[in-house]
């Protein structure tokens, strides 16, 4: 019989993602960023956890559907509903208070290829 390491007691749980998110799997979906938005913490081809389920809410980062094209914004509530552009100008879209919002969903988590190394079975 074998002594027990003294470490034992100190052994880490390998962290695994699918624990540490928050989203529902009925209406979540990933995207790729074709965009960097730096002050937002999302770098160009960084992977983006969107929940259509999420209540935006003033200064949520948001999937919104602008002329056709789906597009990366942050919602402005107060004084009256706007879509922020996230680049240096951040340029504002007003909405108008009689249409629903054109959003798909709040941006829930980024993740970042920082190191530059790409994602496993990721495709351009």
């Amino acid at each position: 019989m074998g002594f027990q390491s003294p470490a034992s007691n100190y052994t880490e749980q390998r962290v695994d993602f699918t624990n540490l998110v928050r989203l529902s799997p009925q209406s979540s979906y990933v995207i790729r960023s074709g965009s960097e938005y730096p002050s937002a913490g999302i770098l160009k081809g960084s992977l983006l956890a969107v929940d259509k389920s999420l209540e935006p809410v003033h200064g949520s980062i948001v999937i919104a559907e602008i002329n056709d094209e789906f597009t990366i914004r942050r919602l402005l509530l107060v004084p009256s509903p706007a879509l922020q552009e996230l680049d240096g100008e951040q340029r504002i879209t007003s909405i108008s208070q009689q249409d629903d919002l054109p959003l798909w969903g709040v941006v829930a988590y980024v993740l970042s290829d920082v190191a530059g190394i790409g994602f496993n079975h990721a495709t351009d």
